[in-house]
This record gives C-alpha cells, structure tokens and sequence, in this order.
C-alpha cells in the first residue's frame, strides 16, 4: 500500500517538473521574442550591407509589366521588404538629365529637409527594390524613409501579411501612370 505522504510528494514532484517545464517554455519564448530585430533596424542592416533581403525573386510578368518582385516565403505586417536604392540626386540635377519613358519609371522623387530630391534607379544594379511594380488600389507594402549617416534611403514595408508568391507591390503616387489608364471597350469600335 502507497502512503498519504508518498502519493503527496509525488504530486508535488509532478508540479514542480511542470513547473520548471512551464517556466523554461516561457524563458525560450521569451528569448525568441527579444531576438526578433524591429523592422526599422532590419532595414538599416540592409542598408548598410547594400544587399536585398533573400526573400524575394525577380519574375517577368509580361511585356506591358515587365518584371516584378514575388515573395518567397510569407512576410508578416509592418515588416521591412526591400529598399528602392539608386543615386541619389537634388532635384535640379535630376531635372538637368536626359531619361527616356521607361527609365523615368526608375525615378522616385521625394522631399526631405525642405528639398526636393530624387533616387535614380534607372541603371540596372541587381537591387529588387527598383523592381516592385505599381499597385493605386490594394497595395501590399508602403515606401518610407529612413535616415542613415544622413542620407535618405527609401524602404518598403510590408502593410498586411503578404502570402508565398505573392507579387510585392506599392502605390506609386497621384500621378497619371500610363497603366492606370483605363480602356473603354466602346472607344476600340
């Protein structure tokens, strides 16, 4: 016959292995979370390396697209996806420059420090940044700046989770795209 006292120590055994269970679980989650790195500062990393994340691929749509950008793994809200990176040029020497229609579509303009200013990524880099094409109704990530060693460098961000597969996309701006042109059929007859 087990005694009182044996089957109560046992119980208490069996809480205290849980317990200590518990409690490692919750140190190794706890651990998991403080090494997940903000997105501000995995965008600067980024930055820094000039490297795009290995995330991404580069796939050609069509010849009215071109190419684009497709997510090789699923990207969480609010995460840092690619820079736009290229020169970085005042507006007045960007304005001073010769572009053809297509590689006025690698200009990005924008304002900072009461300029205006322009990164030109219309030379082909390898960056994927300056790939991601335009999306005015439901884009998937935002562009925003981030000041490093006092310079500007525009980053996307992912604005809802984003699917495997899933093209990354942003809107481009108010202005008058080629693309977002709508058809009407009645106009082709």
């Amino acid at each position: 016959m087990v005694s009182r006292d044996l089957i109560h120590e046992h119980i208490n055994t069996e809480h205290a292995v849980a317990y200590i269970h518990l409690a490692l679980n919750n140190r190794a989650i706890m651990l998991k979370r403080r090494k997940r790195i903000r997105p501000a500062d995995d965008a600067v990393s980024y930055i820094l390396s000039s490297r795009d994340k290995p995330l991404f691929k580069e796939i050609f749509i069509d010849s009215n697209k071109g190419r684009g950008v497709f997510a090789s793994q699923p990207i969480e809200q609010g995460a840092f996806v690619l820079e736009y990176r290229g020169e970085l040029l005042s507006k007045e020497d960007c304005q001073s420059r010769q572009y053809s229609d297509k590689q006025s579509t690698f200009l990005y303009e924008f304002q900072w420090q009461k300029r205006h200013w322009c990164i030109d990524a219309s030379r082909e880099d390898g960056s994927l940044g300056r790939l991601v094409n335009d999306n005015h109704k439901s884009p998937n990530c935002i562009m925003k700046k981030i000041i490093v060693n006092d310079r500007p460098h525009l980053c996307l961000f992912a604005v809802k989770n984003i699917e495997a597969g899933t093209e990354i996309d942003y809107n481009y701006g108010d202005s008058q795209w080629p693309w977002r042109k709508k058809v009407r059929w009645l106009d082709l007859y």
